[in-house]
């Protein structure tokens, strides 16, 4: 009897400790649920975050590039606008040259046709006079002097004619034109100057008036700025290239200024501005190199096909 008595007591106590490891696991089990439950939703809501924060991200991105698009297109429109301009001021420029080039042929032949015969006329006028006076020797002197100063005025208006534009480009061209100008140049100044031309050569006028330019501008700024005792000018022609060196051996340029120069700014005063446009309608290009023992400037043009 006691031992059945305590067989049945000892299931009791087995069933209570079963069920009561089956509620410690059931309800480990529902927290567990509740965990996995309130995971999820977390899960949910960082997904749903997610999805707005890359929706917010998508529209700004959107917003950004169509902003980038718009300031692109300005920017191109603007770039656009501005090469236009400077085409545009180019084509002036190279009108104005142009321009000049006739108006400096109409002035010397003016002057060499109109002045120059009119002076001409007049040193006849006082020849004359001179033998019809021959008697009267207080006036000797004084037509003397009138036709030593219409000789004057006849030689100084060919001078200048021919500076303005010489014949000899036109007749013979830039070798010929060259040799005269740099001729008189070294009479006319205390700087003197060494010319290498090749023999027999003819250019076309085009080139030939833009190579000429360029020697009298270069020559100019020489006289003005340089303070060199001696220029050696030197022109080659070959298949590749026409180009023609002005060398002074003077003070030289300041880096500073020599980079102005070779660039495509216009604070680099009229004449080598000019001489740069001139080069350009030509396909060719000025170059300047300078230090303390002078200034190299190049003036390169691609020969034509004629040539």
């Amino acid at each position: 009897m006691d031992v059945m008595k305590a067989n049945f007591f000892g299931n009791v106590d087995s069933d209570d400790r079963l069920y009561s490891e089956l509620s410690r696991v059931n309800n480990e089990l529902i927290n567990a649920q509740r965990e996995v439950v309130q995971r999820n939703v977390r899960l949910e809501r960082a997904e749903e975050a997610l999805r707005r924060a890359h929706d917010d991200l998508e529209r700004q991105v959107q917003e950004r590039t169509k902003e980038l698009e718009k300031t692109l297109s300005d920017f191109r429109e603007e770039v656009s606008v501005h090469q236009k301009t400077e085409e545009k001021l180019r084509e002036l420029s190279l009108s104005v040259l142009r321009i000049q080039d006739e108006e400096r042929r109409r002035v010397a032949r003016d002057l060499h046709d109109t002045v120059g015969q009119t002076l001409t006329a007049l040193k006849i006028s006082l020849s004359t006079v001179g033998n019809a006076v021959a008697r009267y020797p207080e006036t000797a002197d004084f037509i003397a002097d009138l036709n030593g100063l219409a000789d004057q005025a006849l030689q100084e208006i060919r001078t200048t004619s021919y500076l303005l534009h010489p014949p000899l480009l036109d007749e013979a061209g830039f070798a010929a034109a060259a040799s005269w100008y740099v001729d008189g140049f070294n009479k006319r100044s205390a700087t003197q100057v060494r010319l290498q031309l090749p023999e027999r050569m003819r250019l076309p006028s085009s080139v030939e008036i833009v190579l000429f330019r360029v020697l009298q501008e270069s020559l100019t700024n020489i006289i003005k700025h340089a303070g060199s005792a001696t220029v050696d000018v030197l022109l080659q022609v070959d298949q590749n290239v026409i180009s023609l060196s002005v060398r002074d051996y003077g003070k030289g340029i300041s880096a500073e200024r020599v980079a102005k120069m070779n660039g495509n700014g216009s604070d680099v005063g009229v004449g080598i501005a000019g001489m740069r446009e001139r080069l350009k309608e030509l396909g060719g290009r000025l170059e300047i190199e300078s230090d303390s023992r002078g200034t190299l400037l190049k003036a390169s043009i691609p020969p034509p096909k004629t040539v």
